[in-house]
């Protein structure tokens, strides 16, 4: 599932099912305590140690291309224990349930099975505490798109056999944009399918959404020299390719870097609508994609030896997040875990305060209403007992007085 073309969530490079894959196997299931990569977080705010955090979404959340394959949910997923839901779940000491496929679309998360592999919601339940999800980019049908982008020179033409210059100008007709129409339907129809299912089927859950790293650079990441690093080379005619290769034209980086940022806005309005919590890695990888020269956290291109020129054949995890990559989007959506609990026990603090204090101010009401019964009662009570005293003044003066009188009188 290659998508490099539009970015944000697209791509398994090479195939866009990594191998025909068996019957299925249970899903990755990492117990808490075999945790790596990191240390443990606190509890302040986070679900409690061992609690089930599942893991959904295509090749950008499987970790494809980086090694120390799983084998799950099938092996031709192209799943790694490299992968960020492995190093979130450890640094946040979960028990993880990893159910990523490469080339998954929303359809697959929500009710279809591939490669032998259950819908991925199916690994949810009233347990489950967490889960994370990068989806989108395959929905907009993106394999054929990024490997047709692939050029012989920084102003073309691409590899494709058409005879265009660049990507853009075939997918951008008579002012319609095949890219950014997709992104609108489809793929926003099938995240807003897969925000809905997860809400439904583990009902007790955080849902935290992860959008694609950096694939295509902005204007401000881009030398003045263009991105382009050529995939083929002399040697190439022997079977030998550069490796990580930037094959596309300047037009086509600043475009397909625009539906990176129309996916990116999407997914997040999308995600935002259905009260869940997006995590953006276009800012933080900016100055990380493929085209930067010195720390990139997403691999270039690599034709593979049975490449030919009008059938683009890509090395396994190109376009997709190296080793620095998984670990930069495990940190960012990591911090933005930690602070989605972190916000939520702030609020339930608050509430139970302000419960506490409602509680407070309903007892000393009670207690002013009933000083004030008891002062009414006792002015009563003082009342009665001056009448009472005053009668008894009455009858003794009377008294008094009869006695004074001479006989007979």
């Amino acid at each position: 599932m290659i998508a490099a073309s539009a970015a944000l969530s697209v791509v398994v490079i090479g195939t866009a099912d990594p191998g025909a894959g068996p019957a299925a196997s249970a899903a990755t299931v990492v117990p808490a305590s075999t945790a790596h990569h990191g240390a443990r977080a606190g509890r302040d705010g986070l679900p409690p140690r061992g609690a089930e955090y599942v893991a959904l979404g295509d090749s950008y959340a499987a970790g494809y291309g980086l090694p120390h394959a799983t084998g799950d949910p099938v092996p031709a997923c192209g799943q790694s224990s490299e992968d960020y839901p492995h190093r979130i779940a450890a640094s946040l000491d979960l028990r993880l349930v990893d159910v990523t496929c490469a080339g998954a679309t929303s359809a697959d998360v929500v009710s279809r099975r591939q490669n032998g592999a259950a819908p991925q919601v199916d690994a949810l339940s009233d347990r489950t505490r967490l889960v994370t999800l990068s989806i989108g980019g395959n929905d907009a049908g993106l394999f054929a798109t990024a490997s047709s982008c692939v050029a012989l020179s920084r102003r073309g033409p691409v590899l494709s056999g058409a005879d265009v210059p660049n990507c853009r100008s075939r997918l951008v007709t008579d002012g319609t944009d095949a890219l950014a129409a997709a992104v609108e339907g489809p793929v926003t129809r099938g995240i807003r399918s897969a925000v809905r299912a997860v809400r439904t089927a583990a009902p007790h859950a955080r849902l935290v959404v992860v959008g694609y790293p950096t694939i295509f650079p902005d204007a401000a990441h881009t030398p003045t020299a263009g991105c382009f690093r050529a995939a083929l080379d002399a040697a190439s005619l022997t079977g030998s390719f550069p490796r990580d290769a930037f094959p596309f034209t300047d037009t086509d980086v600043r475009y397909l870097h625009g539906v990176q940022q129309r996916l990116d806005r999407t997914t997040r309005a999308v995600v935002h609508q259905a009260g869940g919590t997006y995590v953006s890695m276009l800012s933080a990888t900016a100055a990380h994609s493929p085209c930067s020269r010195t720390r990139p956290f997403v691999r270039g291109i690599t034709l593979s030896a049975s490449s030919g020129l009008r059938d683009v054949d890509l090395v396994p995890g190109a376009l997709h997040p190296n080793a620095a990559g998984a670990g930069a989007m495990a940190t960012d959506a990591g911090r933005r875990i930690r602070a989605v609990y972190a916000e939520a026990a702030a609020r339930a603090r608050e509430a139970r305060a302000s419960a506490s204090a409602q509680a407070r101010a309903s007892a000393s009401a009670a207690a002013r209403a009933a000083a004030a019964r008891s002062s009414a009662d006792a002015g009563r009570l003082a009342i009665g007992a001056g009448v009472v005293g005053l009668g008894a003044v009455v009858v003794v003066w009377a008294f008094v007085r009869r006695r004074r009188r001479p006989d007979g009188s």
